[in-house]
């Protein structure tokens, strides 16, 4: 059996359309402006509800953020309907619509993210042509996702003076940076990639590389 979508929520329902109009490069700066400073508040937002923000984001602030870039990302795209056609998922004819008995599915974000890591593995054996179209909806989504943790945290680094104003010594800011991400940084990334369900975070391959890195560089 299809599985189905979740119904959107309440905050879903009531999020504004991304259309904007302008009536001019000087009417279109005014509102840009608006935006930037939109999005430091945002920025002060997660810097208050998060700790360690923006270099560490824990499990659960990383969920809430995903879940909710996740309904934007859906409200932009919606899910399409598709008509099941034996192991063929095809844009419906207006005959297919009409036919009851005719199989369809809508298949969208909520959709695509209802399946299990181990599910949606199994996919590619068993339906190989819904894997397909579940895959785009998941890679193009989880890339949307981490593009706009990325701007919230260069947003939030702007506001905490971020690059601005540092003057260290050029070997014991590059020693820092080492040990920093090594400990910190490397590591907390590894964890939200594969929290993100990114196949390229390899916790065996990170260990490794780190272990043979800090062996040179502390010889």
């Amino acid at each position: 059996m299809a599985k189905k979508a979740n119904t959107p929520s309440p905050i879903a329902n009531a999020m504004p359309t991304t259309q904007a109009s302008f009536t001019s490069l000087k009417d279109m700066a005014y509102q840009h402006g608006g935006v930037h400073e939109v999005a430091q508040s945002m920025a002060q937002y997660a810097l208050e509800k998060i700790p360690g923000f923006p270099d560490a984001i824990g499990d659960e602030a990383l969920k809430e953020l995903t879940e909710g870039y996740r309904m934007r990302y859906d409200q932009r795209y919606p899910a399409k309907v598709y008509a099941v056609i034996g192991d063929h998922y095809v844009t419906p004819t207006d005959e297919q619509l009409a036919n009851e008995s005719v199989e369809r599915v809508a298949i969208g974000v909520a959709y695509a993210f209802s399946y299990s890591q181990q599910e949606f593995g199994k996919l590619k054996n068993t339906k190989p042509e819904l894997h397909g179209i579940v895959k785009r909806i998941r890679d193009a989504t989880s890339t949307y996702c981490s593009n706009r943790i990325k701007d919230l945290q260069k947003s939030a680094r702007e506001l905490i003076g971020g690059n601005k104003g540092r003057k260290r010594g050029a070997n014991a800011d590059f020693a820092e940076f080492v040990k920093k991400f090594f400990d910190d940084v490397g590591p907390t990334r590894l964890k939200s990639a594969k929290a993100r369900e990114d196949s390229t975070a390899d916790a065996e391959k990170w260990s490794a590389a780190r272990a043979a890195f800090l062996g040179k560089w502390n010889a």
